[in-house]
């Protein structure tokens, strides 16, 4: 018990209980300032978007300083554990790349107001009203399925189906090669290869995805199809086509 009532009395276990409490009380402000910025403004749905994400890193900061502190106060030593953090941080950022593609692609759709909440758009052969739109991605239901749809900001594929005797090893080179070709074109940010995606009756279907700003879609996607096919027909890799069989009776009925 003495043990207890010496820790909770101690200077260090009494500063670490301030710096959380002045935390939750800052964190509280930043949440209100958000509120009453939100109320107060005729921000679009975008700008708010933006907002929400600046607001939320500075909260997420605000508890990373109390950590710190926490630690520093404690007498654990800070800059050791800065270093790892260095170095954890580089790791995730290599893992979190393709977000933080999405959350660019986000900003330049506010900036090129592309579209907003309540537009039509279409994405490959569907077609939907946005409901839903943040930085990271879209949400839309289709006005086909009336499912709710969310998709990645400035993400797009293109599907590739190929007969199923073709060496995947060889599909997988000459795609990567292409994917490469396509990231070279004017407009487009990234391209890679994602390999097999679906089985379906005629042929393995393989995926190379690409980002750009949602006004370009159209405009990259043609050249990236031009670039697709030299690739193909480079390579000899034979597209399959549909084939109608036709059985024809003699007038005998054989």
């Amino acid at each position: 018990m003495d043990i207890i009532v010496k820790m909770v009395t101690s200077a260090q276990f009494i500063s670490s209980i301030v710096i959380i409490l002045f935390t939750i009380i800052a964190t509280l402000v930043i949440e209100h300032m958000h509120k009453l910025y939100v109320k107060k403004t005729n921000n679009t749905v975008q700008m708010n978007a933006i907002v929400r994400s600046t607001f939320r890193l500075m909260k997420t900061v605000t508890w990373i300083i109390a950590v710190l502190a926490v630690l520093e106060v404690n007498n654990i030593r800070v800059t050791s554990i800065i270093a790892g953090v260095g170095v954890a941080g580089a790791v995730f950022g290599m893992a979190m790349q393709d977000v933080f593609k999405d959350v660019l692609m986000g900003m330049h759709i506010i900036n090129d107001k592309a579209f907003k909440v309540g537009d039509v758009i279409k994405i490959d052969d569907d077609e939907g009203i946005v409901t839903l739109f943040t930085l990271q991605t879209t949400q839309y239901t289709s006005l086909n399925t009336g499912d709710n749809v969310t998709i990645a900001n400035g993400v797009y594929d293109i599907d590739i189906g190929l007969r199923y005797d073709e060496d995947p090893e060889h599909v997988s080179e000459v795609l990567t090669d292409c994917a490469k070709k396509i990231k070279a074109i004017k407009g487009i940010k990234n391209s890679e290869y994602l390999a097999v995606q679906s089985f379906d009756a005629t042929s393995a279907i393989y995926r190379i995805r690409y980002w750009c700003k949602p006004k370009d879609k159209w405009v990259t996607r043609r050249a990236a199809m031009g670039v697709l096919q030299k690739c193909l027909l480079e390579s000899d890799i034979v597209l399959p086509y549909s084939q109608l069989d036709v059985h024809v009776n003699d007038s005998d009925g054989k």
